[in-house]
């Protein structure tokens, strides 16, 4: 068994999805998915899966989307009591694939490899991370973590792009990423050396000064040092530029 959190709530089941109906026996699934294996305790299930209507539950009610989800899933292995509550049990998530491959995509050597690694992660992706139990805060929040890891293999798989020497492949992307996120800083310096790579190097100065300006207006910062070494390097045209190793030390988060 195979429980699916990047996107819609659900399982795969001998290869087969398995749809799971109604929002708190989704999320019931999902808090379980989440705790990588642990025992969630009944009282910390009630309270993550209802929130703040938690009051109005009761273990009854929650065992009852238990032995719902067990018939759906074909087992009552595939959720197992074990005081002080339950625990997934044979089978894995694909967030805890999605962590694995992102971790490795980003500690690999080989760019090509780093980047085949961040896009079988970033496949895992169906649709924004638990999108079909909103509204529950705990699980509101695990889903804004889980769409920062989405985030943070897109900007690795980048970097391992940029490394390849794929820069005019990657401008489009960057530019609307930078304007998606003007206050992100790895991001810009992602744009700036694709673009002096291109042979863009006022191009690269502009984006550099756009950003400082943000940052100043609106967070009352300057860039980070390795932003501001990015920049200098620009201007001085500096050959290790050139280098895939200088690459991956500037760009990395």
């Amino acid at each position: 068994m195979r429980v699916r959190l990047l996107g819609p709530v659900d399982a795969v089941v001998g290869g087969a999805p398995v749809a799971i109906p109604g929002l708190r026996r989704k999320a019931v699934l999902a808090v379980l998915g989440l705790h990588d294996e642990g025992i969630v305790g009944t009282g910390r299930l009630i309270e993550a899966v209802w929130g703040d209507k938690a009051g109005g539950a009761s273990l009854n009610t929650l065992q009852s989307h238990v032995s719902a989800l067990r018939r759906l899933l074909g087992n009552r292995g595939a959720i197992v009591a074990r005081s002080p509550g339950y625990l997934l049990g044979s089978g894995t998530t694909d967030v805890a694939e999605a962590r694995h491959l992102v971790e490795r995509g980003e500690s690999g050597e080989d760019p090509a490899e780093s980047a085949a690694t961040l896009r079988a992660a970033l496949g895992l992706w169906r649709d924004r991370s638990l999108v079909d139990v909103g509204g529950v805060g705990w699980l509101d929040e695990q889903a804004a973590g889980l769409e920062r890891l989405r985030t943070r293999a897109q900007l690795a798989l980048i970097r391992a792009r940029l490394a390849l020497g794929e820069h005019a492949q990657l401008e489009p992307d960057l530019e609307r990423l930078a304007r998606a996120r003007p206050f992100d800083e790895q991001v810009h310096a992602q744009l700036m050396f694709a673009l002096y790579r291109t042979g863009r190097q006022a191009d690269a100065l502009s984006v550099y000064r756009r950003l400082r300006a943000a940052l100043a207006d609106n967070l009352g910062i300057d860039p980070n040092q390795r932003l501001r070494d990015l920049e200098t390097a620009i201007l001085r045209q500096d050959p290790a530029l050139e280098e895939s190793a200088v690459t991956v030390r500037l760009l990395a988060g």
